[in-house]
């Protein structure tokens, strides 16, 4: 159990470059087990669910290795065998095994998969696209003679249905239609990925359609982390600091940036990345929802710069039940009211205090409120936020803040 001591209420100055997007790596390591080659991917984040994910695809037989900036991923001798438990609890991204095994090995099981725990998150449509293509469900193993391509139609744009689908449709043969998918960035970067490997994939009028078959190796390049860069531009607006982001499309972040612009915070583009300055003059109100809308990763992140401004409203539309980490922030002084999925946050007067993480975005935003406030913190439970964020400490204290991590 890792915990952070946090000497705040300094001002963070300076830049920082985002590393490689968690969300964007996981699906695609997941991938290569449909694969048979040597893949290489580039700018591949080190966090602790990317260790996770490459564990589990190296007891499945994979060869990993690095040489300088690149990992490569080696699955030309790959078998079928249940990876570490405790792996597949930490990362929810271990539901990608689902597709990933099915379309390889025949052969799938639903395992405990993890990740973080504010909320109830169901697997039913992740399965309801493997029966689909031709899987069978007896208990809790997946099993499939042949497996072809579909139509598979989302009643809601889920990224980790759309992942499966995807990687399921890229190893079979036979072309797959997949009609109302999710759009994030990352999605985009497996299909880039997966079509190095051999696969044929288009998109017209919102239809993904897939032409799959034998895959080899490819190339990925893991897109910067446009999460990772909110949190940043929110731990400068709440201390008052410049910082300017790099590394990342500033373009996947203005759900984040516009109602700030909005409210009179100054957004400078200038310089290759984005700094934002001075502090909302009015109350805000965002709404979560599929990219590109608000995305619910930032909305943890979000609330405190509500808290030390003029406060406002979040709408949780994605895990409505993803407010758990408000009762840890109301220990610095957060004030808040809740109402099904609707939190008000209002104009707070933030203090040193201990708290714990609650899940990786809750834990970063507790970081962040610390960094605000006066005087020292500590945060236990500070595994959680590792799990998302490369060399988190040490960005930190390049831009001024006054951490430890032990």
């Amino acid at each position: 159990m890792g915990k952070f001591t946090i000497n705040g209420g300094r001002p963070l100055v300076g830049s920082v470059r985002v590393s490689g997007s968690k969300n964007a790596a996981l699906p695609i390591i997941f991938a290569t087990i449909v694969t048979s080659g040597v893949s290489r991917f580039y700018n591949m984040p080190d966090i602790t669910d990317v260790d996770d994910a490459l564990g589990i695809v190296r007891e499945l037989g994979a060869k990993i290795w690095r040489e300088g900036e690149v990992t490569f991923i080696d699955t030309r001798q790959m078998h079928y065998g249940t990876p570490s438990l405790a792996r597949v609890r930490r990362i929810r991204a271990s539901t990608y095994l689902i597709g990933a095994c099915l379309s390889r090995f025949r052969k799938a099981e639903i395992l405990p998969f993890g990740g973080c725990s504010f909320s109830h998150r169901p697997i039913d449509m992740h399965l309801d696209a493997a029966t689909r293509f031709g899987a069978r469900i007896n208990g809790n193993i997946l099993t499939a003679d042949k497996l072809s391509g579909a139509e598979i139609s989302f009643r809601l744009p889920s990224v980790g249905a759309t992942v499966n689908s995807l990687i399921l449709a890229a190893g079979i043969k036979g072309e797959s239609r997949l009609i109302g998918a999710a759009k994030e960035p990352h999605i985009r970067a497996l299909i880039s990925y997966l079509e190095s490997a051999g696969a044929k994939i288009s998109e017209s009028d919102g239809i993904i359609t897939v032409i799959g078959g034998e895959l080899h190796g490819g190339v990925g390049v893991i897109p910067g982390d446009m999460i990772e860069a909110g949190t940043y531009l929110a731990a400068s607006l709440v201390t008052g600091g410049e910082v300017r982001v790099s590394g990342f499309d500033t373009c996947e972040l203005s759900a984040f940036t516009s109602p700030l612009r909005s409210a009179g915070v100054i957004e400078d583009l200038s310089g290759g990345g984005v700094a934002l300055f001075g502090r909302p003059r009015k109350s805000l109100s965002v709404t979560t929802g599929a990219y590109p809308a608000f995305a619910t990763d930032l909305q943890p992140i979000f609330s405190t710069v509500l808290a030390t401004s003029r406060g406002g409203s979040i709408e949780e539309q994605v895990w409505r039940s993803r407010f758990g980490y408000l009762d840890e922030l109301a220990k610095l002084g957060l004030s808040y009211s809740l109402e099904g999925n609707r939190a008000e946050i209002f104009p707070s007067s933030i203090m040193a205090g201990s708290l714990a993480a609650t899940d990786l975005r809750g834990g970063a935003a507790a970081v962040i409120l610390a960094l605000s406030a006066k005087g020292k913190s500590e945060i236990s439970s500070g595994e959680l936020v590792l799990r998302g964020y490369d060399s988190f400490v040490e960005k930190l204290r390049g831009i001024g803040a006054d951490i430890i991590y032990e």
